[in-house]
């Protein structure tokens, strides 16, 4: 078992601005490709960010640093869960009436339904140059979509009802009869990173997991968010969560600590791409360049999530990619096995 460590506490964007360097908060200079998009984004009408990969608050600071680093260009987030957001896209491309202009979900393999829709523009920020190369093999060969995160699973309980004795070290632990009424976990169908998390679960452990699981009687809501928001309350003891949420739960001084079980934490990247019309496509692209920019891993580090870049040092007490036993999904995967999990899932909790 692997506790994390406790970080300095960090909210807002006022106080997130004093922990940056002063080179983030001022006008850098931009690349050639920033330049010619900056200046035919004054044109527009700034970018609809469509995303299910932060909260709402967090994309709002992520729309601020993006509208101070490039002036004049209004950027504005539509925050919604996985499955809403799937939905929502799916729904304007078929239609014919794209009103977003970048999307960013928890599900890689929404990408490649939007692509097969024709929904996607080619387009492939040059700052990717920079990204770490455990997640650059991770972008999309045809050049259609990007890593735009990553929120490493593990759990997170809360330290005023669970015994350090009783602490869980084992994904499988969650079958454990202990824990019958006390977990919390999102539904695979409605959040994408969650469904890529059941896929993980099948392959390690096969039905035999979410048998046990059901039978401990979780609390079963539409967003990893859900099971962090009742663990912090004490309404359940233990969830299956973004490591990074509980971080933000310890800085807040909530009675809460988290465990990278000893398979590994569960690696769910986040992806963005340009919408193939976009309504302010060069709005868009800009966009996506500050996606994979030094800026936006800054602001990742600083809210003690993994930067993307390797010119970003991962922050203390996350932890660092390349050191930790970690569980992935490809996206071959995910594809072949999404909708078998997911009606799996569906038979047994009956929800």
């Amino acid at each position: 078992m692997t506790l994390i460590q406790r970080l300095v506490p960090v909210t807002g964007l006022a106080v997130f601005g004093l922990l940056l360097p002063a080179s983030i908060l001022q006008a850098q200079d931009l690349t050639e490709t920033e330049t010619a998009l900056y200046e035919a984004a004054q044109s527009e009408n700034g970018v609809t960010w469509y995303t299910s990969q932060l909260t709402t608050e967090q994309a709002e600071q992520v729309c601020a640093l993006f509208s101070e680093r490039y002036e004049g260009v209004g950027c504005f987030p539509v925050r919604a869960n996985g499955s809403s957001t799937l939905q929502r896209v799916v729904q304007e491309i078929q239609a014919g009436a794209v009103q977003g202009d970048v999307v960013s979900t928890n599900g890689v393999s929404d990408f490649e339904e939007f692509k097969a829709l024709g929904g996607l523009a080619q387009y492939m920020p040059e700052n990717l140059s920079g990204m770490e190369p455990s997640l650059a093999a991770l972008n999309d060969s045809d050049g259609y979509y990007f890593v735009s995160g990553t929120s490493p699973f593990g759990f997170v309980y809360n330290t005023e009802i669970v015994a350090p004795e009783d602490v869980p070290s084992s994904w499988n632990d969650l079958t454990d009869p202990r824990w019958r009424d006390q977990i919390a976990i999102a539904h695979p169908g409605f959040s994408g990173s969650a469904g890529q998390w059941a896929i993980a679960m099948d392959r390690l452990y096969g039905e035999a997991f979410f048998q046990g699981l059901a039978a401990n009687d979780p609390q079963i809501g539409r967003s990893i968010a859900d099971g962090y928001t009742l663990v912090t309350t004490g309404e359940r003891s233990l969830t299956v969560t973004s490591l990074a949420l509980g971080r933000d739960a310890m800085r807040d001084g909530k009675p809460v600590d988290l465990v990278v079980p000893e398979e590994g934490m569960f690696l769910p990247p986040s992806a963005a791409a340009v919408l193939a019309d976009a309504p302010n496509p060069n709005s868009a692209r800009l966009f996506a360049e500050f996606l994979a920019s030094t800026e936006f891993s800054q602001w990742l580090a600083s809210m003690g999530r993994n930067p993307l870049r390797t010119d970003v040092a991962t922050p203390e007490g996350v932890p660092d990619l390349t050191e930790v036993n970690v569980l992935t999904v490809s996206v071959a995967e995910s594809l072949e096995n999404q909708q078998r999990v997911v009606e799996m899932f569906r038979d047994i909790f009956g929800i």
